[in-house]
């Protein structure tokens, strides 16, 4: 007998928390479904994204990392978490002994991780600004559990500069576990959901020469699609140069051949990260990984292509 589930009981697979393990279900049920998440998320990523403009596109470019070639905020994320904890033992050991060079150590990883935690604040929202859907939900409650840590941390360093250093010690103390947490969601945005990662990675490509098309049916200055021996192609032609890049993009796996090209460059539609034709560099971000590239010739009247480097 088979049973129908009314429409609006109906959620899609996108919506739905990985049933294992457990703690990932938890997670997912305790942050993805929260929809009122949305409401912050809404104008804070369209202030954001406000840099997005031509006069600040490319000081938004140097947050996601475009001049790395990785991302930077994941980075970045090494210096307060590195710093905190050292922080934390430091303070351990002066609750024990109650040594003044401890207490002046601890409040300098302290200071430290402050600079640290506002610099991976700034390229972590930079980054975030460009996410949808649960990955957003997700993003916001890592940087909102993040925020807070970094709070906790400043009220923290006034009660060390107050005298109060064990008020200090518990202050510091929640903010790291707040970070602890908002770890797991970073990792879970970048190990499970793939944000950050190289979208083009993971796909092949031979080392000898493919037919994919006819050149009598390239047409001219159009992006075309084409398939590689399963790897998707797009192709450009133009004043009989023919130029092959991957057509996934390395951003967030978006389509290039659906997007636009101008000035030997092609332009994804999704998030308007930009590449170089003619060797698959990054011209404008979000994307901070080029595009893998494909030699092309022609023979017997059919475009073939060889992958050159790569992801």
């Amino acid at each position: 007998m088979t049973t129908t589930i009314p429409s609006e009981e109906k959620t899609s697979w996108t919506e739905t928390p990985p049933s294992n393990p457990p703690l990932r279900r938890l997670s997912g049920q305790a942050v993805e479904r929260q929809t009122w998440l949305d409401n912050l998320a809404n104008p804070l990523q369209r202030g954001i994204q406000a840099l997005n403009a031509p006069g600040m596109k490319k000081f938004k470019d140097v947050l996601h990392g475009t001049w790395f070639g990785h991302p930077v905020h994941p980075a970045v994320t090494d210096i307060p978490i590195g710093s905190w904890t050292s922080t934390m033992l430091l303070d351990l050991v002066w609750l024990a002994e109650e040594n003044p060079t401890l207490a002046r150590a601890a409040d300098i990883t302290l200071i430290f991780g402050l600079l640290g935690a506002a610099t991976s604040t700034i390229t972590g929202l930079a980054d975030w600004s460009e996410t949808d859907a649960t990955d957003r939900r997700v993003g916001l409650a890592h940087g909102l559990l993040n925020g807070t840590a970094l709070l906790s941390n400043l009220v923290s360093y006034g009660f060390r500069l107050a005298g109060k250093r064990r008020a200090g010690i518990v202050a510091s103390s929640l903010g790291y576990a707040l970070m602890l947490g908002a770890s797991y969601l970073g990792g879970e945005l970048s190990y499970a959901k793939g944000v950050g990662v190289n979208h083009a990675a993971f796909q092949g490509g031979s080392d000898d020469f493919l037919a994919v098309i006819s050149a009598a049916d390239l047409p001219d200055k159009k992006l075309t699609r084409v398939d590689a021996a399963g790897v998707p192609v797009v192709l450009w032609k133009e004043n009989k140069n023919i130029y092959a890049l991957a057509a996934t993009c390395s951003h967030m796996g978006g389509p290039l051949d659906e997007g636009a090209c101008e000035n030997g460059a092609v332009t994804c539609p999704w998030h308007g990260s930009s590449f170089r034709l003619n060797d698959g560099a990054v011209v404008s971000g979000p994307a901070v990984y080029a595009q893998p590239t494909f030699e092309v010739r022609v023979r017997a009247g059919k475009i073939e292509l060889r992958r050159i480097d790569h992801a």
